[in-house]
Order: structure tokens, then sequence, then C-alpha cells
């Protein structure tokens, strides 16, 4: 697939009616109750099938559209434009056994030791189930089990698959995949909770996100002061609620035009956490100055930047600004005790940037950054 070399290259349709060429759309969740612990693991060996029969059915589901939806883009991109939508592979990947979560790991003055087998082999991509949830992984070639390695969790967004996530968002591809593993939860429902599409209980994803990390701490030998979280769109929303609601887990964040829906930013911890914002100013889908989407209110990045201005002890309203790329304009809040950036992209609609790199601009920031 050829990339237009600009901050406006567009992940979205050619036509208004057609949301994104990224296979992702803002959408967001409202909260409902949280589940028992028990609840993450129960049901029968069946429960656990039918679960993932119907994981890979949605996947199936969700990449069928978005081929149809390619073809039309295709089909109305005039030849010569050098750009074209990507088509994703059907059936989705077979889910392997459920097996529990495990429990947090207790602290240890000692050598991290595995406690599981390594699933999937440095260089490689795979999944793997945590109770009745899986995610995807991968392992960065120079991996080394003596050494610690930081984690970047990738949020889908809205009505998008964990693969598809994976594929555009190039994380691998990048100095995060060079660097870091990666890890991909799927969603229940196509969605995340703080948004009001969301399909899960107010609690339930962020119960899954912990087991996940906790579970990818038996393979693996990570970093846990150097967790990281991005995501587009609705996946964004999901990182902010990373940074608010898991600040004692979650180092650093960065939202890609990210829905920011009140339930994201409400009620959070009072632990500082770097955060990043990359949004266009036309963004037609989550405005840059925030409004109401689906009856439900939404902020806008200076509001998000404005809360950890203060919540990361800033100096309020004093800001620097730098170019960035061609088209953008990277704001910097001064005297944080962890770094709070919006990348402000001029005119630019409800994209993931390929040019600079998103990836690697948010990784120059938070790879920096630990608890």
């Amino acid at each position: 697939m050829k990339i237009a070399n600009t901050w406006g290259r567009r992940l979205m349709g050619a036509t208004a009616g057609i949301l994104m060429v990224a296979g992702i759309v803002a959408a967001p969740a409202q909260a409902q109750g949280l589940p028992s612990p028990e609840q993450l693991t129960a049901g029968s060996s069946n429960a656990a099938d039918a679960a993932a029969k119907a994981a890979a059915d949605a996947a199936n589901n969700a990449n069928r559209a978005w081929n149809d939806m390619a073809r039309q883009v295709n089909g109305a991109i005039p030849s010569g434009v050098g750009s074209s939508v990507p088509y994703n592979p059907i059936p989705a990947p077979a889910q392997a056994p459920a097996k529990a979560p495990a429990p947090a790991p207790k602290p240890s003055t000692g050598p991290w030791r595995a406690t599981a087998g390594q699933p999937v082999a440095p260089g490689n991509n795979g999944e793997i189930r945590v109770g009745n949830r899986s995610y995807l992984i991968w392992v960065p070639r120079g991996y080394n089990p003596s050494r610690p390695t930081p984690v970047m969790v990738g949020y889908s967004a809205y009505q998008d698959s964990a693969e598809n996530f994976r594929n555009y968002s190039r994380l691998r591809e990048s100095n995060v995949g060079r660097d870091a593993i990666i890890v991909y939860p799927r969603a229940i429902g196509a969605s995340w909770e703080g948004s009001p599409t969301a399909s899960t209980r107010a609690g339930e994803d962020i119960r899954f996100v912990r087991a996940m990390i906790n579970d990818l701490q038996r393979y693996y030998n990570i970093d846990r002061r150097r967790i990281y979280a991005t995501g587009m769109s609705t996946g964004g929303g999901m990182a902010a609620v990373s940074a608010c609601h898991m600040a004692d887990l979650f180092a650093g964040v960065a939202g890609v035009s990210g829905a920011y829906y009140w339930p994201v930013n409400a009620n959070c911890q009072n632990i500082p956490v770097a955060f990043l914002a990359y949004h266009g100013t036309n963004d037609t889908l989550t405005a840059y100055n925030g409004g109401v989407r689906r009856g439900t209110r939404y902020l806008g990045v200076p509001d998000l930047f404005s809360s950890y201005e203060r919540r990361n002890g800033c100096n309020v309203g004093h800001i620097t600004k730098a170019p960035l790329g061609h088209n953008a304009t990277r704001i910097s809040a001064t005297g944080c005790n962890k770094p709070v950036q919006a990348i402000k992209v001029h005119g630019s609609n409800h994209f993931w940037w390929y040019d600079p790199s998103t990836a690697n601009d948010m990784w120059a920031v938070l790879s920096r950054v630990s608890k």
C-alpha cells in the first residue's frame, strides 16, 4: 500500500458516508455495574468455547464490513493519487485454549523468573487467552528475558478489530515494536468502557487489563515501571481510562483522535501520568474543542490538557509551542512531574498519522517516562 507522506494521510473514506479508512470510527461508552472477581473466570468449557466463537465471529464480521468499505473507497480514489485502503484477512485467528487470569505478582528482591513457558517467541505475533477474553501480542526480536522489557497496550477503535488496529497503527513496525512488548486486548462488543457504545460494565475492561498485565508477567520479564497505552478514537478514550483509573499501573498514555467521553476522565486517581493527545483541528467525529455525541458530552483536547496540567503539578497556563512535521504544532505544559502534550494537527480530520510517525513520536516521549 502506498502512503502519502503528509500528516494529512487519511484513514477515512473519500465520501462523507464512509467514516474511516483505518477500520475505525469514534464511538464511546456508558459505564454499567462492576462484576465480581469470580465473574471474570466463571463458566463451563462450553461457555468458554461459545465466547471464543462469538469473538471470532465478531472479528470476521468486522473484517467483512471493512473489506466492503475498502472496495468502495478504493473505487472512489482517482488513479495516481498514491494511496489506497488495505484489505483485512478473513477468518480471524483461532483462539487459544482458555486459562484463568494470574494473581498479581508479589514483589520480589531477586531476579524475575517465568512461571510458564513463552507462548510466543521473539519476533513473532500471537494470541493469549486470559479468563474468558484474550489479547494479541507482539514480542520484539531483541527480547531478552534477563532484562525487564517495557509494555505498550494498544486499544482498537469502535467497531474495529484488534488485528486491524495492529496493522494500521504500525506500532510493531515503529520504534515501539523494536523496544517493547505490544499487547492488543480484544474489546467486547467492539467498544470500551467510558463510551456510550460500551457493552461492558463499569470496571470490567479495567479489571481485564489488569489481569492481562499480570498474565503477561507469567511469561515475560516486563518492566512494571514502564507500562504505556495508546489507542485510536474510542480506543484513545480507553487510553484515557487507563491514565485516569489505572494510574498506579500506567506510566503514560497517548490518545490519537481520542473520543474522550466524560467518564474517561472522572474521579481519577491522584497520581501523575504522562499524557499525550494527537488530534486534528478539523475532526468531524470528535471535535478538537469537545462537544456532544450520542447524547453524551465528550471533552475537548484543551479540557484534558488543563486537567493533566493540574494533576501533574505543571505551571498551569505556562506552555511552549514548537512545530512538528509539515502541519502540526506540539503544545507542551511546563514544570510538570510527568509530560503533558497536545499535538495539534492543523486542518486534519479523524486519523492516525504516518508522517511524521505518530507511533515513533509518542515513543520518543513516553519511553523516557517511568513510574
